[in-house]
């Protein structure tokens, strides 16, 4: 099985309204969404398609499990194991490409990431489900480098601030959820 899979023909979405892409101009944000489309499977296996955002991405099919304590088969990462790589990645990312831009001398890089996560004993009278919640995030970059701390100080200042995944976690994001019912067209907010 494999848990990670360029996909060709990725499925299409059914509730969402199309996504107008501005014409961008100087100064201003550059605007993208990110669609993600996920199933249930076997047990707690989850398969998912992350739709390209752009002509030049690719759509990817990703399998998700749970671990064994949680009624899964541990078959492949778990939710929050993606969630908090995701951070990890994308934080790397943007120091690569300022690394790209002004080069620095710099031997390795490396991040590592805490989020602590807690839920609430299971409600039978909820389906047994808990209220999740995190209660702490700390990231830590370390590099190895000759370069004075101040530069290699601003370089992870200057990324943590451009980097979206950390933006998600770290700020208050207006977030809804409604739920389509047998085909509706318009959703009802939960």
């Amino acid at each position: 099985m494999h848990i990670v899979t360029r996909t060709e023909n990725p499925p299409e979405l059914q509730s969402f309204e199309p996504y107008e892409r501005a014409r961008i101009k100087p100064g201003e944000p550059v605007c993208f969404p990110y669609h993600v489309i996920a199933e249930p499977g076997e047990g707690q296996r989850k398969r998912g398609v992350i739709l390209s955002p752009r002509p030049d991405y690719s759509s990817w099919e990703v399998i998700c499990d749970e671990g064994t304590g949680m009624g899964g088969d541990d078959t492949a990462p778990s939710p929050l194991g993606y969630l908090i790589m995701g951070v990890a990645f994308c934080l790397l990312t943007h120091i690569k490409g300022y690394l790209h831009k002004a080069p620095l001398q710099i031997s390795r890089i490396k991040v590592e990431i805490r989020a602590e996560y807690a839920t609430l004993q299971p409600d039978p009278q909820n389906g047994g489900q808990g209220v999740g919640r995190c209660d702490a995030y700390s990231c830590h970059v370390l590099i190895d480098s000759d370069e004075p701390d101040e530069k290699i100080r601003e370089l992870v200042a200057i990324c943590r601030d451009a980097c979206m995944a950390i933006a998600t976690i770290a700020n208050a994001v207006p977030t809804t959820t409604r739920v389509f019912v047998n085909g509706a067209t318009n959703g009802i907010a939960v």
